[in-house]
């Protein structure tokens, strides 16, 4: 019974070469490429088709190139390629300056592909590599060149943080990419589909947002206190108020006139103070939980502040 071969162990594969003496057997040994997967053949350095979506029988020779090697008829050197054909992305990160010299860190998002037709090139790549091409290697082989030919070249020209967040610059930055790009990738058989650049927040930008901030909270505070004194005058006129019944129905005790209406007056104004009480109450509460959430937010902010700081020290200490 044939056995299933897989050369493809983690989706960050994008390509893999290998050597076919070590798959050898002599029980059949067969792949299912699925319709992004590609392989290609070959033998004593020539090339053979490219075969994709399709169940390749033999990859290791089986039973007959078991029984050619004992009396060695077989090819001396086989190797196959493998390469995924499917649309990937993979992110360049940068820092660099501006023309103004404002530092913009960041990074660069290529979405790639490897045409059928192109997997030979990859020969290119492991000729001086290893014998696996991942994400993390592409990003390897191609960082320098970003860096130093199209990060530097394109944000050397900006004077200020509008001019980077504008589709001017985004269009402006893609056609700079495709031009600068497009030769190095076709040399490992890659095609460049999309690129754009993603910029993290600018000191200067840091600054505003927290003064934007400091404005908020300020007109916030001016707000509730403007509602703290007007509540404050409120009572302040009910107690005028309340003092000046009860001074009319003790003189009106002592004059012996004290009317009903007097009396229901200050039984109305009593019932309200209760009132104006609860909500005051109720207030001091709302208030109290708002300053608890403003906090908790202060703190969660700090603490994302704390995990992108250290995010970009690992990324640093990475590159």
């Amino acid at each position: 019974m044939a056995q299933a071969y897989k050369w493809r162990s983690e989706p960050n594969i994008i390509a893999r070469m290998v050597d076919g003496n070590e798959i050898k057997t002599w029980r059949s040994r067969n792949i299912t490429l699925k319709p992004n997967e590609a392989c290609v053949f070959i033998v004593d350095g020539q090339i053979g088709p490219i075969f994709s979506d399709r169940m390749v029988n033999q990859i290791g020779g089986g039973f007959t190139r078991h029984v050619a090697n004992i009396f060695g008829a077989t090819a001396t050197d086989r190797r196959i390629l493998f390469g995924m054909t499917g649309p990937f992305d993979i992110a360049i990160p940068f820092s660099t300056l501006t023309q103004r010299g404002l530092q913009v860190q960041g990074h660069v998002r290529l979405r790639l592909k490897l045409m059928k037709e192109d997997l030979p090139k990859m020969l290119n790549y492991f000729t001086n590599h290893g014998s696996t091409l991942n994400r993390l290697n592409i990003v390897k082989l191609f960082k320098e060149h970003v860096n130093q030919r199209l990060i530097a070249a394109s944000f050397s020209n900006c004077d200020s943080e509008s001019t980077i967040r504008s589709e001017q610059f985004q269009a402006m930055f893609s056609m700079n990419a495709e031009a600068l790009l497009r030769h190095p990738l076709a040399s490992v058989g890659l095609t460049l589909l999309s690129v754009y650049a993603v910029t993290e927040r600018t000191s200067s930008e840091h600054l505003a947002l927290h003064r934007v901030r400091v404005e908020q909270g300020t007109e916030q505070e001016q707000i509730n206190a403007t509602a703290r004194q007007k509540a404050i005058e409120v009572r302040e006129g009910i107690a005028l108020r309340t003092i000046a019944c009860e001074v009319e129905v003790a003189r009106a005790k002592i004059r012996g006139d004290q009317t009903l209406e007097v009396e229901r007056e200050l039984i109305h104004i009593r019932a309200l103070e209760a009132v104006l009480r609860s909500e005051d109450e109720r207030n001091m509460r709302l208030m109290a939980e708002h300053e608890r959430q403003k906090a908790t937010r202060i703190e969660q902010a700090v603490a994302m502040f704390e995990r992108v700081q250290s995010a970009k020290r690992e990324r640093q200490n990475a590159n």
